[in-house]
């Protein structure tokens, strides 16, 4: 048959064993009512709001622990270490699906880690995301005077009245099991609605074949931080902005009146351009400055080593010790009979004309 488009609920009968090719689905309405059946491949399964994946009776095994009734985040922590003595095998393949307390006690389902993952990789390849677990025992109800029996591809599947559960390939089996109690038969168990208190999510180590929509109150305090995060970025940003804008301004203050006192009377525009424009214009004269320094150094053949050399428009500035002056005061009027003026404490300036020394 043709599968309607979409359901509440999909429920899948997961096989016991690998290599499947299809499945049997049942499509359940709000009311926890059967609307249609059907068996598909994974790419033909019908869509749902919950995909709930039934785990056979032949695969998971159930375990009454005592766990602190706050167990919080330790709660997987604690229940490995109440499974640690009861499990056989290899216990990193075993998964561990706790069901909702009661009290200290906590009922375990235990399955196989790769076969589940093996089935859950082969719905996701097809576009199927899974939501929740239930294990097929879960389905019996509990009853009150009478072990609930039901009928399986795996077997007879009992739940005594004290809540224990047993999977036996024959159901004369029972009463000699649970001390002789009268037998309850439950048909159809596999189209029976799963209580509220057996819908188990995925683990956490299974989340990576859930994708449930985005639900915002889930998110709302990330969210809020992330926009608060967001916000104060965005405050920061402007500030720094404010503050280069401020920079900037004075920066251009300040080459403005640089330039205005360096070329006086010239109007200003760009001050930068203009700037560089005035040092190629004076390019020529420093060159010419720079050539006459070289000229006194060859006429000056003496080992001084002045303090400062100064050129500008005509002249060579010279800064020496008053030693240096006197020790060599015939060789420097040679080239130029110098003008000289007091420096600073201890040092001498001496003003060389470039028209004197170039005649000599």
């Amino acid at each position: 048959m043709t599968p309607p488009r979409h359901f509440p609920v999909v429920r899948l009968v997961l096989p016991p064993d690998d290599g499947w090719t299809t499945l049997a689905w049942l499509g359940f309405a709000a009311d926890g009512s059967v609307l249609a059946h059907g068996e598909s491949v994974p790419a033909e399964l019908p869509a749902a709001d919950e995909l709930e994946i039934l785990l056979p009776a032949r695969r998971v095994a159930v375990h009454e622990l005592t766990l602190p009734a706050q167990a919080g985040k330790h709660l997987d922590a604690l229940i490995g270490q109440a499974l640690e003595d009861r499990l056989l095998g290899d216990k990193a393949d075993a998964l561990a699906l706790p069901g909702p307390p009661q009290g200290t006690q906590r009922r375990v389902w235990v399955c196989s880690r790769r076969w589940l993952e093996a089935g859950l990789e082969h719905l996701v390849a097809a576009g199927r995301y899974p939501s929740r677990l239930v294990p097929e025992y879960e389905l019996l109800p509990e009853g009150a005077e009478a072990t609930m029996t039901a009928t399986t591809a795996g077997g007879t599947l009992f739940r005594t009245v004290g809540g224990q559960f047993g999977l036996v390939n024959d159901e004369t089996t029972i009463p000699p099991l649970t001390g002789g109690v009268g037998l309850q038969r439950v048909p159809d168990l596999v189209r029976r609605p799963c209580p509220a208190d057996c819908l188990m999510p995925l683990p956490k180590s299974l989340s990576r074949f859930n994708r449930r929509g985005f639900d915002v109150r889930q998110w709302y305090r990330s969210l809020t931080l992330g926009a608060a995060s967001a916000a104060l970025l965005l405050l920061g940003t402007v500030f720094q902005w404010q503050q280069l804008e401020r920079r900037e301004s004075r920066l251009q203050h300040e080459i403005r009146q640089t330039f205005a006192t360096a070329f006086p009377g010239t109007p200003i525009v760009d001050p930068v351009l203009q700037w560089e424009s005035k040092q190629r214009e004076r390019a020529p004269e420093q060159g010419d400055a720079l050539n006459a320094v070289i000229l006194l150094s060859s006429r000056l053949n003496v080992p001084l080593r002045p303090r400062r050399i100064e050129a500008g428009d005509g002249y060579v500035r010279l800064v020496l010790t008053d030693s240096e002056v006197a020790q060599f005061k015939a060789q420097l009027n040679a080239i130029g009979q110098p003008e000289t003026s007091p420096g600073e404490p201890g040092l001498t300036r001496l003003n060389y004309s470039l028209e004197r020394i170039a005649r000599r």
